[in-house]
């Protein structure tokens, strides 16, 4: 029996845990002896609220966890704040003696911090990906739903567990049995280890026309050194002038007025999370002037960066209203500058 623990840090990202879980289960009630246990475990106290504030009984204290084969660390905003030395310390312990470690959305970040993902390649939520690819440059982050490599998996967090967990599935009891799970779960569009991570203006399903989508995805893999928007154009096969008007259609906005705003929102999250200097900042997402960065990101923001770094509010935006630059969750934000990292 294949034994894996979900250690519940607080305000865990309920859903996540639950498709898991769920996953799991389906596929021990095809086998009259289950082939799954999976247990919760916790490093606070036994009963752990989620992000939603419902609560799950932990069996007992990740220091007296035995006889495993993997445990799946889950977390989801304020990920920093729930650092423990203790929990970290056993991390690396388990990884030494051969356990397969994985996360669940910002559960990548404990597993990066206590070391064990160094040369791995490995996944976040889109919201917290790019921050997370600057503080563990070790790591090797990709925008895929959930990776798995050689006794390490990492997901995105959501419904890409139960990618994770079918990917296991797969692994443990073969394909045609995680493709019953799947089925019983009504999951029918299994996504592969290469699936890549969509954000808003990425995903097939917001409306956008295939050519823009891919566009998108194009300069957000090309923040520190823009393309020129005649090579985007290229590689999509058509003319600077016909994705320009496609842009127009679909998002109000030139191409270039739409990668200056990703390289933004990019920075900002920098600026928020972080505490790299603003230069470096800058160049990191593709202002080769710094005068320059600064100009534009005063124009979309109404402020200077170091006076957004240390502003302890986000005016709120209507979520019907879709652009980059509105692209900062208020719960991602570690606002407290004392808890900067």
């Amino acid at each position: 029996m294949y034994k894996i623990a979900f250690l519940l840090l607080p305000e865990y990202q309920l859903l996540g845990v639950v498709s898991a879980l769920e996953t799991l289960r389906v596929a021990n009630s095809l086998y009259p002896q289950p082939r799954f246990e999976a247990i919760l475990v916790h490093d606070t106290s036994a009963m752990v609220a989620s992000s939603s504030g419902i609560p799950l009984q932990a069996h007992c204290h990740i220091r007296d966890l035995r006889e495993f084969d993997a445990l799946i660390v889950c977390s989801s905003f304020k990920h920093d704040k729930y650092e423990n030395g203790e929990t970290q310390n056993l991390i690396r312990r388990f990884a030494r003696h051969g356990k397969a470690i994985g996360s669940v959305e910002s559960g990548v970040y404990h597993i990066a911090k206590a070391g064990v993902l160094n040369g791995y390649t490995a996944t976040a939520h889109f919201n917290n990906l790019p921050l997370f690819a600057q503080l563990f440059p070790e790591v090797k982050f990709v925008k895929k739903v959930y990776t798995w490599c050689d006794k390490r998996m990492t997901c995105a967090g959501g419904s890409a567990c139960i990618d994770m967990m079918l990917h296991l599935v797969t692994a443990t009891l073969g394909n045609a049995v995680a493709a019953r799970v799947a089925n019983i779960i009504i999951h029918p569009y299994r996504r592969d280890l290469w699936a890549p991570l969509d954000d808003i203006f990425t995903s097939a399903y917001n409306g956008l026309p295939s050519t823009v989508r891919e566009a998108c995805r194009i300069m957000e893999d090309a923040i520190q050194e823009p393309l020129k928007v005649e090579d985007i154009a290229a590689q999509l096969g058509v003319s600077r002038r016909h994705l320009d008007r496609m842009f127009c259609h679909s998002l109000k906005c030139s191409t270039s007025d739409y990668y200056r705003m990703i390289r933004l929102s990019r920075a900002r999250k920098l600026v928020k999370a972080t505490k790299i200097d603003l230069s470096t900042i800058s160049t990191r997402c593709g202002f080769y002037s710094y005068s320059h960065f600064l100009q534009r990101y005063r124009e979309a923001y109404g402020v200077s960066p170091t006076e957004d770094r240390f502003s302890h509010t986000i005016t709120p935006t209507e979520p019907s209203q879709v652009s980059p630059l509105n692209d900062l969750h208020p719960y991602q934000n570690q606002l407290d500058p004392i808890r900067m990292i």
